[in-house]
């Protein structure tokens, strides 16, 4: 299993903006513009292999569930096979019937500030993950403090989000274009998110930047010349963070 390095660290001069301890209007803070962009699923089963998880959103788009679980690309069920015990919970009634149709075990209905189910709540997982949620969320900060809340047993935090900065939003900006998916309430930048886990109460440690967007021909040229050396190119070329279209924060609970 491979392991990657984030982009991000937290550090004492981060830590104080995050904390409210110091505030700036127009404060500076640089992280190396280029780093290697792993693909979120390649991330996560890189943190998450022989772990206890509590996976939030365990359904996906319930008219996908089948189309994902058929080409082997549904998290949950990607998870489940890796890990030490990956609970799924979704507020999704007809989506959790549909996985438990299909044979994916584990997974709950779970309406996080209306249902208490006290076997789950009180279990102590290594990692709380929350796949593409949390800009779907009207009030984040009020979302995380109550999973903070309700499942404090816990270690970790994971958090995967789009990139604000991805050079497609960029591209679609010069053209006077915003692309989104309209359920969105927020774009996250990673200072932003860094702020709203910290808000929440979490302690922010590092972030990734994952998912390349589309190949160059040049880069397509490069991969196939390592390709037929037998050399992993993507493991030995650093790519400009804003090609990532997606984050990946990590924090403590």
């Amino acid at each position: 299993m491979k392991t990657f390095d984030p982009a991000i660290k937290t550090d004492s001069h981060l830590q104080q903006f995050l904390s409210g301890q110091s505030f700036s209007n127009f404060e500076k803070f640089k992280f190396d513009k280029k780093s290697f962009i792993p693909k979120r699923i390649d991330l996560l089963e890189s943190l998450l292999a022989n772990k206890s998880i509590l996976h939030f959103g365990c359904c996906d788009h319930e008219n996908l569930i089948e189309e994902k679980v058929a080409n082997n690309s549904h998290l949950q069920e990607k998870l489940s096979k890796i890990s030490k015990i990956c609970i799924g919970i979704d507020n999704n009634k007809a989506g959790i019937e549909k996985l438990k149709k299909l044979n994916i075990e584990n997974c709950y209905y779970y309406d996080l500030f209306e249902s208490n189910i006290e076997e789950i709540e009180n279990q102590m997982y290594d990692y709380v993950l929350l796949g593409e949620i949390l800009e779907h969320i009207a009030d984040p900060v009020a979302f995380l403090s109550m999973i903070r809340s309700k499942f404090k047993n816990s270690k970790n935090l994971i958090i995967t989000v789009p990139n604000a900065l991805s050079s497609k939003n960029i591209y679609n900006i010069k053209r006077g274009i915003e692309e989104i998916n309209t359920d969105h309430k927020y774009w996250f930048t990673p200072y932003t998110l860094a702020k709203v886990i910290t808000e929440a109460g979490f302690k922010f440690e590092s972030l990734y930047f994952v998912d390349r967007s589309k190949i160059t021909i040049f880069d397509k040229i490069i991969k196939w010349i390592y390709y037929f050396r037998k050399m992993d190119a993507f493991a030995s070329r650093k790519w400009k963070i804003h090609k990532s279209v997606g984050l990946v924060a990590i924090a403590k609970f």
